[in-house]
This record gives C-alpha cells, sequence and structure tokens, in this order.
C-alpha cells in the first residue's frame, strides 16, 4: 500500500545515497557484463587507450563500473541537490512511498 508523503526539504546526504544506490547497482553489473564479454575476446573493456582481454578485463570491467558509478554520483548529485533545492524553494514536492517506518527518536 502506498502513503503520499508532503517533503519540504530532503537531506543532502539522503539524495547523494538515492544516487549513488541506484547508480552502483546498475553500472557495475553493466561493467561486469562488459568484462565477461572482454574476458571471450571483445573490444567492450579499455585501459589508457588499448583493449583490456582475458581475466584482467573480466576483473576491471566492474571495477570501472564502479568507479564511473563514483565520479557520476559527485557530478549528477551535486546537480540534483542543487535543484531539489531551488524547486524546495517554489513548493513542497509530493511523493508516493510504500512501507514507510518512522524511527521518531533519530534526528538528522
Amino acid at each position: 500500500m502506498f502513503t503520499r508523503i508532503s517533503l519540504t526539504r530532503l537531506y543532502v546526504g539522503s539524495i547523494y545515497k538515492l544516487v549513488f544506490v541506484g547508480l552502483i547497482f546498475s553500472l557495475v553489473p553493466l561493467g561486469l557484463v562488459f568484462g565477461l564479454l572482454a574476458a571471450f575476446g571483445a573490444n567492450t573493456v579499455s585501459w589508457n587507450g588499448a583493449a583490456v582481454h582475458g581475466i584482467a578485463g573480466f576483473l576491471l570491467g566492474p571495477l570501472l563500473g564502479g568507479l564511473f558509478a563514483v565520479s557520476l554520483t559527485a557530478f549528477l548529485g551535486s546537480a540534483c541537490v542543487l535543484g531539489l533545492w531551488l524547486f524546495s524553494k517554489l513548493k513542497p514536492m509530493s511523493l508516493w512511498a510504500k512501507n514507510l517506518t518512522h524511527f521518531p527518536d533519530e534526528a538528522a
């Protein structure tokens, strides 16, 4: 069951966490697929302009996916923080959430 919640402002760490989790769980598996293809000889993983094959390509693929996720989190997360901060100046944000749990003792 979904519940509608209204927010005036999100914590900056929560925005970065959402961006990072979304990117890490999409780019590392993609890097794993590219690494698997590189292990079988495809030119899908490159380092310093040269294609990497074999076990090195298999290990480097997910590593590059994670590195790309971290660097994108820094740039896209900062853009999201700025954009959501500007949006919060206009009006409250309305979101739909499932299985909400309230922790009254925790302060941000």
